[in-house]
Parts: structure tokens; sequence; C-alpha cells
């Protein structure tokens, strides 16, 4: 039995197991292995938890019994080593393995695994900075920071045959690049959801998280269509003006790691049909499963969809109904998310308001205006036309009260 892997690397003081403790708390289903090493525990490290302590003798008879996919001599007399069991253990469990290891082992694994690996080196910003977190920790001698250091100047050499490179400045920021990188790869299940987004509101993000929260799938990816064939694209929006709004409402919503914006179909050809982009998509990534969020309204037209019997025969299709929706029109084969959030809201209705908020801009009814144009924001908070709209008219009143000779 073989799983995915993460692998973390990088010279001491570096921060990685900062940065892993963290992401293991975002992503549940990564899991940690834990190390054998022949080196007595330091500090409050636990027996089974920091690593598996055993004595220089039982490790060599691990070895001669083939019990570890790699080991390696860190330091003369000290080695560390990843047992099989660990990694059979934490697969069967249906997880993912992270690794905290040193840039040999790092390495090892990552030619071992392949593909089904990941593979990070974390960095101190400087060299300098390095040696202050050495000295910061407090826990080794002069002697061994120098060592440290020597040590971790050889191994920044070998940083380029990592997958990823990435520089810990700030571990927030560390945090969130990594993680944007290791979410589609751990994924497993990916639920997409079409629309032509013009504009994303409050509705498209509940719906979103409600299906991350019921555990439907691992990421949900908003694919942003340039245009859908049964609509009229008369007041479509600009695509990368419609994916930015998309992609701003994802990095806010309550799962930022796992509610995304996809630009996929504004790479293939148009018009964008569905099991197009779902054939692409299988292709790319073989080992993910799909499946399809929609709404209330295309759930009736299904089959009207081009090649419907293979999306319906397939892949999976959640529903989720608006308020009042007849449900028993929805297509045989769609799975009803009858718990799902309702809102009485559409991008129709955020359009008309945006329309009518110009109007009255432009008419010289601010008051009007900005009202129109805080609803949108109440429903689309990204909506950057109704921000800067607000933003005009509170600069013409702010300037109304206080030039004398314009009251």
């Amino acid at each position: 039995m073989a799983g995915k892997l993460l692998i973390f690397s990088a010279p001491s003081g570096s921060g990685k197991t900062t940065i892993v403790r963290e992401l293991m708390s975002r992503f549940p289903r990564l899991e940690f292995s834990v190390s054998a090493t022949s080196r007595p525990p330091r500090g409050t490290e636990l027996n089974g938890h920091d690593y598996h302590f055993v004595s220089p003798n039982e490790f060599r008879r691990l070895v001669e019994q083939d019990k570890f996919v790699e080991w390696e001599e860190v330091y003369p007399g000290t080695c560390y080593g990843t047992l099989r069991s660990e990694l059979e253990a934490i697969w069967t469990r249906d997880n993912v393995c992270v690794f905290d290891v040193d840039v040999v082992g790092g390495l090892r694994l990552k030619q071992i695994f392949g593909d089904s690996a990941l593979s990070f080196f974390i960095e101190a910003p400087s060299v300098e900075e390095l040696r202050r977190r050495l000295e910061g920790r407090g826990t080794d001698s002069p002697e061994s920071i120098e060592r440290r250091i020597a040590k971790a100047e050889c191994e920044m050499k070998r940083a380029s045959e990592f997958d990823h490179i990435v520089v810990n400045d700030q571990v927030e920021r560390a945090v969130a690049e990594i993680s944007s990188l290791i979410a589609p790869f751990i994924a497993r299940k990916i639920m997409l959801y079409f629309g032509s987004f013009n504009p994303i509101h409050r509705a498209h993000i509940a719906i979103a998280e409600y299906a991350i929260s019921q555990g439907l799938a691992d990421i949900v990816a908003l694919v942003v269509s340039p245009h859908n064939p049964f609509k009229d694209s008369d007041e479509l929006a600009g695509e990368l003006e419609r994916f930015e709004m998309a992609e701003q409402a994802a990095r806010v919503s309550k799962f930022p790691d796992q509610i995304v914006a996809s630009a996929v179909e504004m790479t293939l050809p148009t018009p964008s049909y569905t099991i197009d982009t779902l054939r692409f998509l299988q292709s790319k990534f073989p080992d993910a499963e799909f499946s399809l969020l929609v709404g209330g309204d295309n759930a009736e037209n299904l089959t009207d969809w081009k090649e419907a019997d293979q999306i319906l025969g397939h892949f999976p299709i959640f529903v989720y109904p608006r308020p009042g929706d007849d449900v028993s029109k929805f297509s045989v084969g769609t799975t009803i998310l009858e718990g799902a959030p309702q809102m009485d809201v559409s991008s129709t209705e955020i359009r008309a308001l945006l329309a009518s908020g110009r109007d009255r801009y432009r008419a010289c009814d601010f008051g009007a205006a900005a009202n129109d144009f805080k609803r949108v924001l109440e429903l689309a908070p990204m909506n950057a036309e109704a921000a800067g709209y607000l933003h005009l008219i509170d600069e013409i009143q702010n300037f109304r009260n206080t030039d004398l000779m314009n009251p």
C-alpha cells in the first residue's frame, strides 16, 4: 500500500518544525511520521512522539532486518531513519505522511517515492539569522553551533534539488505559501463549482463553505467560465475581473486553503463545455475524484448538457436548491443538499443594483446611489466597482461639507 508524502528539510534552526506543526493544524489529514534515532532524548522530548528512541545496537539490528525505508548517520554515532511500519500505519488511515527530516534523508525519500512525494527546503533569510536563532535556543554549545552553521552552508547548496524552496522570513507568510502548494497535491476529492460568477456573491461562498464543512470535498474549485453556452454574454464582465473577485472571495472564506479560484476554462477552447473541462482535469490529476456542485437552475437542464450521460454516469453531482425550487424537477442521479444554506440573492440582482447606482450617481443623487452600492457590498463584498463608487461618493460628500462655496 502506498500513499502521498510531504517532505520538509532544512538546516538546523531554520524553523521547519514550527512550520510543520502549523500546517498540520490546518490540514487534518496530515500525520507526522515519527523517525527513529540512536541518540538519547533532549529536554522534554518523548519517546514515540518526537522520535522513536532506540539504542545504537537496536538501530543496527533494525537496519539489518530492513525495517527502514531510509536511514542516515547524520552526525558521527547519531543515526536517524524512517520506519516502514510508520508509513504503512499512516496510509492505512488514509492520511498523508509528513516528514521533518535532514537534507540527505529528505532527498533520499524524494528519490524513493518520486511523484508521490512533494519536497520542501526551508531556509532562514541569511546565515547570520540562522546563527542568531541557534544561539537563541540555548541548547547548543558554541562549538556545536559552529558545526551546525558549517553543515547548513553545505546543505543550502542542495536546496535546488527539492521541489520548492521557501524562505522562512516570517512564519505566517511561509505557511501560507506552502499551504497553497500542498492543498491541491493532497486533495482526494475535488468539487468543481462552475459559474460565470458575474459577480461572485456571499451565497456562492456560503455553499462552497458548506461543502467543505460537510466533508463532501477536500477542495472546492470556483471554476470561472468564460461563457456559459446557455446564457447571454451581453452583460458578462471581463474574465480577469471575475476571476480576481473569485480569488479574493475564496481568500477571505472560512477555508482559504480549500476554496480556490480556477481559471482552467480560460485556457481551453470556447464555448466552454463541462465534459471537456472534466476530461482535461482528469488527464492532469488522474488520482483525484471529481464531483460537480450546481445550483437548482442548472439541475433542471442537466440532460441538455453536452454528453450529459457521460457526466451523470461518471461524476457525482451535488445540487443546492434555491428558495422556491421544485426539487422534483431536478435531473435523476443528482444528490440534493437539503441542509445547504439558502440565500435569496443572485448575480442578476447585484447587476441591477449596480446599474441603478450608476444611473443615480450620474444624476447626482448620491445618497440613493450610495445605498445601492452599499447593498451590493452586503451581497458581494469583493465587488470592486461598488467599492470604487462609494469611495468617490464619500469624497464628493466630504468636499461639499467643507467647501463653503458649494454647500
